[in-house]
């Protein structure tokens, strides 16, 4: 069940008896997390609520112990938005295990997960976690080491480990849920991977070589610059994604961002995406030809398939509306510029 306001989701057993929340549960959340199971089907309750801000993806999740079984790709929080996962368990235990490690969580513990590799997840007794998708952008600016990390555990009981813990444990949903401000939402976000950071150059993690700056190797630089040029080919495509341009180049989603995060100097994927098709829309906007056209149908042509995205992305890049560029640079005698 969705909030009205559109960061929020929850989802809840609530609604149906006891003895078939299991059921419910598996055919509502079991398509978007993989197979579940619980070793009690009979007395099933659980509540997810999903926060989206701050370049985070924040996910509470409380009830009956249950497992989740993965084969693919995150899907409740896309993977190819949030790479990474940051996994804290409140309660009880929790064992993570794929086909290389087994980890096992204690009571305040977290993990650094890859989105996109198959896993089981089993809470040993009572679910109680918050789970924190990490976007691309985050990773790419805080955590350019974190492919270093995954299934490591983060003991919380000492160092950084501990302060990020104490502060997720302190977090609340009702809370998190009324932070409107987008300065206090980035500021929250910030706190949050800059404790992370920290805590894992505390593990003795450091970046990788071509990250922060550091030397690009020629072949991350020369799959860049044709990844660019792919960009710029097809960003009109409504459709286009990084899994797209992984297949043109018959590399990972993972390593198409990785491929960004080293020599994109700062733009992530989806920033270079935006802004190819940005660059194409101010063009649009600036000849006559498109001065005889929806201000929507600009959009469209440059990749935007939501006006109302369109108009926001341009207006925070520009400072203005679509029309009102292209007023100001006198494509619209008499009126020639239409309305969306």
């Amino acid at each position: 069940m969705s909030e009205t306001d559109s960061r929020v989701q929850r989802f809840h057993t609530g609604m149906v008896p006891r003895k078939d929340g299991f059921a419910f549960w598996a055919d509502a959340i079991g398509p978007h997390v993989g197979r579940l199971d619980s070793t009690e089907r009979t007395d099933f309750h659980q509540e997810l609520t999903i926060v989206e801000t701050g370049g985070l993806a924040f996910m509470r999740a409380q009830g009956t112990g249950a497992s989740v079984e993965r084969e693919g790709p995150s899907r409740l929080m896309g993977a190819e938005v949030y790479p990474f996962h940051l996994l804290l368990k409140l309660d009880g235990g929790f064992a993570i295990s794929d086909q290389h490690r087994r980890v096992e969580l204690g009571s305040g513990d977290m993990v650094l997960l890859d989105s996109w590799q198959r896993m089981r997840l089993r809470s040993t007794q009572a679910t109680d976690s918050w789970s924190l998708g990490l976007s691309e952008e985050a990773v790419s600016r805080w955590l350019p080491h974190a492919d270093q990390a995954i299934d490591l555990r983060l003991a919380g009981g000492k160092g950084w480990a501990g302060m990020l813990s104490g502060y997720l444990r302190a977090l609340d949903v009702a809370h998190l849920c009324s932070i409107r401000s987008p300065a206090q939402q980035q500021q929250l976000g910030e706190h949050l991977l800059s404790m992370l950071s920290f805590t894992l150059e505390q593990c003795g993690l450091t970046a990788r070589p071509g990250a922060l700056g550091e030397r690009v190797s020629p072949r991350d630089g020369e799959l860049h610059a044709r990844m660019r040029r792919w960009i710029r080919d097809h960003h009109a495509d409504a459709e286009v994604d990084a899994q797209k341009l992984a297949a043109s180049f018959n590399v990972s989603v993972r390593y198409v961002h990785k491929v960004f995060a080293n020599a994109g100097r700062g733009m992530t994927f989806l920033q270079t995406l935006q802004a190819d098709r940005l660059d194409a829309a101010a063009r649009m906007l600036r000849s006559p030809e498109g001065a005889r056209k929806f201000v929507a149908q600009i959009g469209y042509d440059c990749g935007f398939a939501d006006p109302a995205y369109f108009g926001l992305v341009f207006r925070k890049k520009y400072g203005c509306t679509p029309r009102a560029f292209a007023l100001q640079r006198g494509q619209v005698a008499g009126g020639t510029l239409l309305l969306d």
